[in-house]
């Protein structure tokens, strides 16, 4: 009998990969989200192996991290063994039910795996009033078009064209993401925050960096990412296979500008 995975579920098989190639977050929003958020312990939502768990433990905050694969909790709780004030529960979000308010919810990467349907009444149980929702995501840009012309023609042979959820991370093109930030309403409109009453202060922000990996550590990154990963592994291996012909036909590296978009959201 074949089991059938699920998508949120795969990073936790490469677990010591996502953790060693993942972008984490950088260090300006992790100083402005603090700022802003409510008196109180800190939640994260989908903790992962820790990319943006470090920067926030590193401020002494008292947080508590909820991650459903348990084999990604694991490796976050050993790198948090030196962090008291850190706690790992193995857990969807779903399924958790906080015992305190929290000053500040915040989710890396990780929200759009909740339950739509669920997350905004979660998150305003979890909240203290005046608490702060902080969601935020790294995209990736590219700024070669001749390489990503020919990457996109990768792409077209394993995945139909047109399904946001069937976008490698070298999809994007820098000049197709606007630097100035967008209405709340319709830049994050996905989120369902604009006209929820229980939530105000809705506010967009960018933070742009840079980011370069070679053509085969390119590559492993590729591995850690739900498209990939829901692919045959024959037909993985050859996509990979690919990606680094075409990487290496223009250089051998592949140079991102990240652009991580945050969105927060004070609970009323």
């Amino acid at each position: 009998m074949t089991v059938q995975r699920e998508r949120r579920g795969v990073f936790g098989e490469v677990a010591d990969t996502y953790e060693r190639l993942r972008p984490g977050y950088p260090e300006q929003l992790v100083t402005d989200v603090l700022a802003d958020a409510g008196e109180g312990p800190a939640l994260e939502v989908g903790a992962g192996t820790g990319k943006a768990t470090v920067a926030f433990a590193a401020h002494g905050i008292a947080l508590t991290c909820v991650e459903p694969d348990p084999r990604m909790a694991a490796l976050l709780r050993d790198r948090m063994a030196e962090r008291p004030g850190v706690s790992v529960v193995a857990s969807t979000f779903e399924d958790w039910r906080p015992d305190r308010g929290y000053g500040l919810l915040y989710s890396a990467q990780a929200w759009h795996w909740v339950d739509p349907e669920r997350r905004l009444d979660l998150a305003h149980a979890a909240l203290a009033p005046g608490g702060l929702l902080a969601l935020f995501w790294n995209g990736f840009l590219l700024a070669d078009t001749d390489l990503h012309a020919a990457l996109a023609e990768v792409d077209r042979r394993y995945w139909p064209e047109g399904r946001e959820d069937q976008q490698t991370s070298h999809r994007w093109r820098v000049d197709e993401q606007p630097v100035e930030v967008e209405d709340f309403a319709v830049e994050w409109e996905p989120l369902a925050l604009h006209g929820d009453a229980r939530f105000t202060d809705l506010r967009s922000r960018h933070y742009r960096w840079a980011r370069t990996y070679p053509s085969d550590t390119y590559a492993q990154f590729l591995t850690t990412t739900s498209i990939y990963r829901m692919l045959p592994e024959a037909e993985r291996d050859a996509a990979l296979a690919s990606v680094v012909e075409v990487i290496d036909a223009h250089g051998g590296t592949i140079e991102f500008v990240l652009d991580t978009a945050l969105a927060t959201a004070r609970r009323v």
